[in-house]
């Protein structure tokens, strides 16, 4: 049996936390045994198995805390690495497993402490400048092992000379959960949508890099169409980008688009309320959305670029050559005005090979080759 310690920044609804949520909540107890070590606090820790122990920043308990702590690490105390040492102590891994490029901080450590380390990399090139140079070069040369969630991701690790490399999508339940026609009504009535209106739905964090900012030029070359977008917000977002966005669609007088924020509970009856899925990423590594989108049969819109390519099959939607608002408008109107050359079938059929019970597995191969 492997002992696998986790790490993650953080425990939210993103793509990377859920799939290493996934991972957690499906793998085979008989083959494995898991603890995580998270920086920050989240929504999906309350969906952690019994069997799994969290644990957490020193520096993630407050102001006051964290001014104590700080003082420590000033006069020469790590205050962070001696709790990680001491979780390492406690569990006695045989490997760490680094989830995102915000972990590869930690491969010195592990290599001082002799621990062989599994890298993971959810990300694409605008989060790399998260990391340092020095540190994406050590977890690259170090790491046993470097998973990449795309074929695209797994080329760039071994252009950065990654010693080992392996692929593994992303993954979700695809088992369809039940939402009663009642509720999908209600949501529709309380938007003012008639039945009549072609729903567009995006579901995202509203940052510049999930594209939010393209959505006032969409909406604004849609609108004389019987159409409306929802953008489904996965967190709180308060800047000058998503105030300026509120201001243009005041501005342009846009009564096309409406923003929600978390919706957890409704989030499956808003997908199965929506007619198509939008994706406006500028970049987006793959989209644990997809699948959700795909296995309720949903037409999609995304970039041709990264990981859409490599799971949408025809029929199933529309890729975007540029990733421009001219360019989506354009593909969602094609989806809208074609709506036979789209298969539900196709798109199911294809969210099951990306399902939890066929990826976990699949997971647990890779894991498994390891000495």
């Amino acid at each position: 049996m492997k002992r696998i310690l986790f790490f993650t920044p953080y425990s939210l609804l993103n793509g990377s936390g859920v799939l290493l949520w996934n991972i957690l909540q499906h793998f085979d107890r008989n083959l494995f045994q898991a603890a995580v070590y998270c920086d920050q606090r989240g929504p999906l820790q309350e969906q952690t198995p019994t069997d799994v122990v969290v644990h957490g920043s020193p520096f993630d308990k407050g102001r006051f805390g964290r001014v104590a702590l700080k003082s420590l690490n000033a006069i020469g105390y790590n205050v962070y690495e001696q709790n990680i040492i001491r979780i390492n102590q406690q569990f006695k891994p045989d490997y760490w497993y680094l989830n995102t490029v915000l972990m590869f901080h930690l491969t010195p450590l592990a290599e001082r402490l002799g621990i062989p380390v599994i890298v993971q990399i959810n990300e694409l090139n605008s989060m790399f400048e998260s990391v340092s140079y020095q540190e994406m070069a050590h977890a690259m040369s170090f790491a046993e092992l470097t998973v990449g969630i795309t074929q695209h991701i797994c080329k760039l690790a071994i252009q950065m000379g990654a010693r080992d490399t392996a692929l593994q999508y992303c993954f979700t339940n695809t088992v369809k959960h039940p939402v009663s026609t009642t509720r999908i009504a209600q949501l529709r009535q309380s938007l003012r949508l008639p039945e009549s209106v072609f729903v567009w739905i995006m579901v995202g964090t509203p940052i510049y890099r999930k594209g939010i900012d393209f959505i006032p030029a969409i909406a604004q070359a849609l609108q004389e169409r019987p159409c409306h977008i929802i953008w489904l917000g996965s967190g709180t977002v308060d800047t000058g980008l998503n105030f300026l966005i509120q201001k243009q669609i005041e501005t342009m007088g846009l009564q096309n688009v409406t923003f929600l924020g978390v919706q957890t509970d409704d989030y499956h009856a808003y997908l199965q309320l929506a007619n198509g899925f939008v994706l406006t990423s500028r970049e987006e590594p793959f989209g644990n959305v997809l699948i959700d989108a795909a296995s309720l049969g949903k037409p999609i819109v995304a970039s041709g670029e990264y990981g859409a390519s490599e799971f949408m099959l025809p029929g199933m939607g529309e890729l975007v050559d540029y990733t421009s608002p001219a360019h989506f408008a354009r593909a969602m109107m094609t989806v809208m005005d074609n709506p036979g050359d789209y298969k539900q079938d196709v798109s199911v059929a294809r969210s099951h090979h990306f399902d939890t019970a066929v990826q976990v597995k699949h997971w647990q191969e890779l894991m498994n080759r390891l000495p």
